[in-house]
């Protein structure tokens, strides 16, 4: 199983301690013991950066690649030399430092979503994944407990399987919730034939019945590090299922495979995860971007 050595927090002024809470949670459960934490103010065209590489007990702060340890008593002088401006936006900055220093994971407060239309301008959570190509976790909010519900949407796609191994990585005694958004073509032409609701009805179970034994095939054949695994399909659009199970069950974390993150995508109906990122009714795992060029295909279970 893939293992995570590095991660990288994205420290927000406007979310104070969240992700840091966070990080001190999933800690023990990945054997890290150090982090890296960049903080980031926006200036324009430009980005303020504060690196700092925190060890136990040790403070370092990295300027220019070099790590120099900080004195026990700061001094407000000393902490405004911690601060280097770079070119371009904030998620820009923060990629190019998580490719620089090797990170497996990334950590950052999720922003709400924009006041105007998705297919207007994207989110800032759009912008940070659509940079970033490692695992990201958007946390919502106080991290109180360890997770403790992970309801992971699963397509049978590559990207799926990548974001639910990191996923059983981040919360291994966690309980687990699969779900599959399925349709039913053949819906529209029995009301048009004006069939009996009862057939209607029966057509749509058979079809989650099938989805749901698919499901449970998958995850027995690719995902035997997850234990005693719930398996759930429902009928819909796959956003409004996958929300409404996260729902259902009170989940802690909602797992996704990492969906198009081109600009066009923003116009995509169908695409799962843009609409997901800045509605999530709990902290969000994107997986890793594409590797090898294949995460989009379909694995048969």
């Amino acid at each position: 199983m893939r293992r995570i050595d590095r991660i990288l927090l994205a420290i927000s002024q406007h979310h104070p301690g969240r992700v840091d809470l966070r990080a001190a949670r999933l800690a023990p459960e990945l054997g890290v013991e150090a982090f890296d934490v960049l903080a980031l103010k926006r200036g324009g065209a430009s980005t303020a950066v504060s690196h700092a590489r925190v060890d136990g007990a040790a403070l370092r702060v990295v300027v220019d690649g070099q790590a120099q340890a900080l004195s026990p008593g700061l001094f407000p002088d000393e902490l405004e030399n911690t601060w280097v401006m770079r070119r371009g936006q904030p998620a820009q900055v923060l990629a190019e430092a998580a490719e620089r220093i090797g990170a497996g994971l990334l950590l950052a407060a999720a922003h709400a979503g924009p006041r105007l239309p998705s297919w207007v301008r994207s989110s800032r959570n759009v912008e940070l994944l659509r940079a970033c190509g490692m695992p990201v976790l958007l946390v919502q909010g106080e991290a109180r407990y360890d997770y403790r519900t992970v309801v992971v949407a699963c397509d049978f796609s590559r990207a799926a399987l990548a974001s639910a191994r990191i996923a059983a990585l981040l919360a291994p005694r966690a309980r687990f919730v699969f779900v599959h958004a399925c349709a039913l073509p053949e819906e529209a032409m029995m009301r048009e034939l004006e069939l009996p609701p009862r057939v209607i009805r029966a057509g749509r179970e058979h079809a989650c019945a099938v989805a749901r034994r698919r499901l449970e095939d998958f995850v027995r054949l690719f995902l035997e590090e997850v234990a005693v695994p719930v398996c759930e399909a429902g009928l819909g659009r796959p956003h409004a299922v996958i929300a409404d199970c996260a729902r259902r069950h009170g989940a802690d974390l909602l797992v996704l495979g990492r969906g198009a993150l081109h600009p066009g995508a923003w116009l995509s109906c169908s695409n799962v995860m843009q609409r997901l990122v800045d509605e999530a009714p709990c902290d969000l795992l994107i997986g890793p971007g594409r590797q090898g060029g294949d995460c989009d295909r379909r694995l048969a279970a």
